[in-house]
């Protein structure tokens, strides 16, 4: 061949791509011995090209096969992509230009209950909660149609009627004519949605919150001044005195207003509470005495505590409040026709995957439920039933911070609180607190006549009415009392003569310093000096953070005459 001149024809035309060409001359000899024969071979996609010489004679022919690796690897990453699209945990929806479904892969049919059977050739807008043709998908198809992803979210219907919420991406599919269908990749996101919720819902109410504590705050102290010069002067008066009547009223208004201010700093969460590991079983059940007592007749309460360990970490006060807010929440809902009240203590086992509040974390817990029988409640009236000041009942009847008390005491616990409801059928509040601890027995109250002294106080306040009261009421016991309103000045007087007191007592919010910087400073001075640190909210203080400190004890405004004076004997004989 080399001293000949070859010249190369493409001979497509007689022998075109894709033609059966099994080689060059062992091909011919295939096909004239036909299948089966000694020399038979497998047909392969090939081209080929005939050479001449300079006479015009054919002088061979000559193939090559290159769509045969080619083939074989497009087909292989077909496969793998339908392999992918299946398995994939995320529903894949193909539909054309006509918004008909052409294809879905398995995660749509357990995801929605449709076979591929059932929804093939449907309308894509059978899935969703809108009808067809409305603004909502004419915005998608426009944007689709313009080549432009759409990415958003939406609600989806499954076959048996539920819905879910699901995030989407659609995109066009495009080939050389132009595009032919779309594609819809869609995730659930139900579950996300309502953690997203708790949360919202969360910082709304840590915001009001805040707001409230600070309102308590100063409402403790105008109360405080109110209970105590009221106690005083009953206690100066004659029994027999018409106004002993009228201070009284003042005192039954005034420890009304006090308790309003427990609710808000409950829900707060700025509330103090002697907690210790309390078995929470006798508290629910006498408890549930007095509900008995103070409920209508029409309601019928059953009472199952189910719990190997009752033991949690909270004050018996926290717990009372809880039940009575949610029971009588429950009978109320009720109405004149009354129903039943199921109240039942039970333990659980929080997992990881399953946690119903976003703020509390895996474990044992003890869930105290509450269900009645009553009206029940729509969404909406759920998602804001632990809103303070929200409530469904007549104003002069409610003040809507019952349930947002129980939520703040909850939450100040460390636990959780939902509420399962549906219009007519009732509602269920489910509370659950954190168990695992062991119990320890509250100490005895003091007797009366254990609360006098003799010992040297200096008292600090910037408040003007609760300095006076507190001279007043402490050198009624005995005691020798040098009060002021700075906080400077408290220093100053105490830095001059650190032997000659023998008890602080300072109030923590104050302008020139706080009462824990003003008790370092004294402590300082003479480190064992015994101080108490009152506040109108425990926000960031608490009894554990203030003796580290060394504060001996921390007080909650507004304090009577008596719990003052047992503060102070179990700070000097302790």
């Amino acid at each position: 061949m080399k001293d000949k001149k070859y010249v190369s024809k493409d001979t497509r035309g007689a022998a075109p791509r894709g033609h059966d060409v099994t080689g060059v001359k062992e091909g011919r000899k295939a096909r004239e011995e036909g299948p089966g024969g000694a020399g038979h071979a497998t047909p392969v996609l090939c081209d080929a090209v005939t050479c001449h010489d300079g006479t015009g004679k054919t002088a061979d022919i000559f193939a090559t096969a290159p769509g045969l690796s080619e083939s074989r690897r497009v087909e292989a990453e077909r496969g793998r992509l339908a392999t992918v699209v299946e398995q994939l945990d995320e529903t894949v929806v193909i539909i054309d230009t006509n918004w008909k479904i052409q294809y879905v892969n398995a995660a749509f049919e357990k995801k929605t209950g449709y076979s591929r059977e059932e929804i093939v050739g449907e309308e894509i807008t059978v899935l969703g909660s809108k009808i067809p043709g409305n603004m909502f998908y004419r915005r998608i198809r426009d944007t689709l149609e313009q080549g432009q992803v759409w990415i958003g979210r939406r609600t989806g219907r499954k076959k048996d009627g539920s819905t879910y919420r699901a995030e989407v991406s659609m995109s066009p599919i495009r080939e050389e004519s132009g595009i032919s269908g779309y594609v819809a990749v869609a995730r659930d996101i139900t579950e996300q949605l309502k953690l997203e919720e708790q949360l919202r819902q969360a910082r709304h109410l840590e915001a009001i919150g805040t707001l409230a504590g600070g309102i308590a705050h100063d409402f403790n102290n105008i109360l405080a001044g109110i209970l105590g010069f009221a106690e005083m002067a009953l206690d100066d008066l004659p029994r027999d005195s018409t106004a002993v009547k009228n201070l009284r009223y003042v005192m039954k208004g005034a420890l009304r207003g006090r308790e309003l201010v427990k609710q808000i700093l409950a829900f707060s969460r700025r509330g103090r509470y002697a907690r210790r590991p309390l078995s929470v079983s006798p508290v629910i059940k006498e408890t549930t005495k007095l509900l008995r007592a103070s409920l209508p007749s029409t309601v019928r309460m059953d009472l199952r505590l189910d719990c190997a360990s009752d033991v949690a970490l909270a004050d018996p006060s926290e717990i009372q409040q809880i039940l009575v807010n949610l029971a009588t929440n429950g009978a109320e809902a009720m109405g004149e026709d009354g129903g039943a009240l199921e109240i039942s203590l039970t333990g659980l086992e929080v997992r990881e995957d399953r946690l119903p509040d976003p703020d509390i974390k895996p474990g044992i817990y003890l869930q105290l439920a509450v269900k009645d029988t009553g009206a029940g409640m729509d969404p909406e009236t759920a998602r804001r039933v632990f809103e303070p000041f929200f409530t469904t009942k007549e104003t002069r009847r409610a003040t809507g911070l019952g349930l947002a008390a129980v939520f703040g005491i909850v939450k100040g616990l460390h636990g959780a609180i939902t509420v399962e409801s549906t219009p007519g059928a009732g509602s269920t509040f489910r509370v659950l607190l954190p168990g695992g601890a062991e119990e320890t027995k509250p100490e005895k109250p003091m007797e009366p006549g254990t609360l006098r002294g003799v010992e040297r106080i200096l008292f600090v306040d910037d408040e003007d009415i609760l300095v006076e009261w507190a001279k007043a009421a402490l050198e009624r016991l005995g005691y020798r009392v040098t009060a002021t309103t700075g906080s400077a000045a408290a220093y100053e007087l105490f830095a001059t003569d650190p032997a000659g007191f023998d008890l602080v007592i300072t109030d923590q919010t104050m302008p020139e310093m706080t009462g824990r910087r003003l008790a370092g400073k004294l402590l300082h001075v003479r480190p064992d000096i015994p101080i108490l640190l009152c506040t109108g909210h425990s926000d960031d203080v608490t009894p554990e953070s203030v003796r580290k400190e060394g504060i001996r004890e921390l007080l909650m405004k507004p304090l009577s005459n008596r719990e003052l004076a047992q503060a102070i004997r179990r700070t000097l004989d302790g």
